[in-house]
C-alpha cells in the first residue's frame, strides 16, 4: 500500500493548479452553531471545529459500518446490502472514505437512500407512504475537505452530497492525509453513533480502534463472524468474545438499537451520552429499567462476572479481566 505523504497531490486526492473540485468548499462549523452533534462534546479530546460539505447530519440516529480495506467479497457484498436496508429503515450510515469495506457500506447507503426516495415519489396516497423517511449516509476523512482521499472515491463522494449526506472533517483545507488522522478520526465515527459494526478486521486494525473508541464511549459494539481460520476474522472474533453483539444482517443491527429506545437510538442527534459513565454503566442503567434492581436476574441477563456487575453497579471500573470472564 502506498504511503499517504509519499504521494503526488493528484493521487493524494487533494485539489492541484488548474483542476476542479469534485465537492463544494466546506463550511466551517463549531460546537456553538446550531445542530451541532452534541455527543461529540463529551467524547475524549472533542473537536474544536469541523468542516463540511452537504447537509449537516440531524434527524436519524447514526449506526457506523466499518472493516478492512481489503476486504473479502463476501464481506463487502454484506456491507453494501446491510447498509442499504439501514439506510432504508431511517439509520444515517457513517464510515470512513476509505477503500474496501468502508466504501461498501456508503455506496449501499446512498442506494438505499435513494431507492427510499423513488419508492416514497411513487407512492400515490398517504396510506401507501413507507414507514420510514431514508436517510442519506455521512463520511468523516481524514485530509482536508474539498480534496477527497482516496481519489478513486470522488464519484462516491459526490453521491453523498448529492443525496443529501454530508462529508466532514476536523482538518482544515489543504490538510494533507496524514497517517496518524485517521486512528483519531476513528473516535469520531464512533463518537456520533448509537452503535458500531465491524465487518472484517485483523487484531491490530484501525477498524478494531474504532471498536475501542466506542467501547470507551458508551456505543454499542457489534460483530460480523467469519471463518475462524481467517485473519482478517479474528478481530470480529476477539470482540464477540469480549461480548461484542454477534449479527449477521440489517434486522440483527435494528434490534440491538431498539433496545436502547427512544432515547438511546437518538443518541446520534440528541446527545443521550452521559458524560463520566462506562459502557458497562450505560448497559447496566438500560437492564436496570427493563428487569428492576434484583443483582441475580441482573447477572443473568448481562452475562458478566459478579466482580464486573457490582463494579458497574458501584460505579467502578473493571479491568479486562473482568471483561473476559
Amino acid at each position: 500500500m502506498e504511503h499517504p505523504d509519499s504521494l503526488r497531490p493528484e493521487r493524494r486526492g487533494e485539489s492541484t493548479v488548474g483542476s476542479s473540485s469534485t465537492v463544494e468548499d466546506p463550511r466551517r462549523w463549531i460546537p456553538n452553531c446550531h445542530q451541532w452533534p452534541e455527543p461529540l462534546r463529551w467524547i475524549d479530546r472533542p473537536p474544536q471545529e469541523l468542516w463540511i460539505c452537504g447537509n449537516k447530519p440531524v434527524g436519524p440516529p447514526i449506526i457506523a459500518i466499518v472493516g478492512s480495506r481489503k476486504a473479502s467479497v463476501a464481506g463487502l457484498r454484506w456491507a453494501f446490502q446491510v447498509a442499504a436496508e439501514l439506510s432504508r429503515s431511517g439509520f444515517r450510515v457513517v464510515s470512513g472514505l476509505a477503500l474496501g469495506i468502508d466504501a461498501a457500506a456508503l455506496e449501499g447507503a446512498v442506494l438505499g437512500c435513494e431507492e427510499g426516495k423513488r419508492s416514497a415519489v411513487q407512492n400515490l396516497t398517504p396510506s401507501q407512504a413507507p414507514s420510514f423517511v431514508p436517510a442519506p449516509p455521512m463520511a468523516l476523512l481524514g485530509n482536508g475537505l474539498p480534496a477527497i482521499y482516496p481519489a478513486k472515491n470522488r464519484p462516491l463522494a459526490r453521491r453523498i452530497v448529492q443525496c443529501g449526506g454530508a462529508l466532514i472533517s476536523e482538518y482544515p483545507p489543504g490538510a494533507a492525509p496524514r497517517p496518524h488522522h485517521f486512528p483519531h478520526r476513528n473516535r469520531l465515527i464512533s463518537g456520533c453513533s448509537v452503535a458500531v459494526v465491524v465487518v472484517e478486521a485483523t487484531l491490530r486494525s484501525g477498524s478494531m480502534g474504532t471498536a475501542r473508541h466506542a467501547l470507551d464511549q458508551g456505543c454499542e459494539v457489534c460483530a460480523v463472524p467469519g471463518p475462524v481460520e481467517s485473519d482478517s476474522h479474528q478481530g470480529c472474533h476477539l470482540l464477540i468474545r469480549d461480548g461484542a453483539h454477534l449479527v449477521i444482517c440489517a434486522r440483527d443491527i435494528i434490534e440491538v438499537c431498539a433496545g436502547l429506545g427512544v432515547a438511546g437510538c437518538r443518541a446520534g442527534i440528541e446527545g443521550t451520552a452521559h458524560k463520566g459513565l462506562s459502557a458497562d454503566q450505560r448497559r447496566l442503567e438500560r437492564e436496570r429499567k427493563l428487569h428492576g434492581d434484583d443483582l441475580c436476574r441482573l447477572h443473568e441477563v448481562t452475562g458478566w462476572s459478579p466482580i464486573r456487575l457490582l463494579r458497574a453497579w458501584s460505579g467502578g471500573a473493571f479491568d479486562r479481566s473482568d471483561s473476559e470472564s
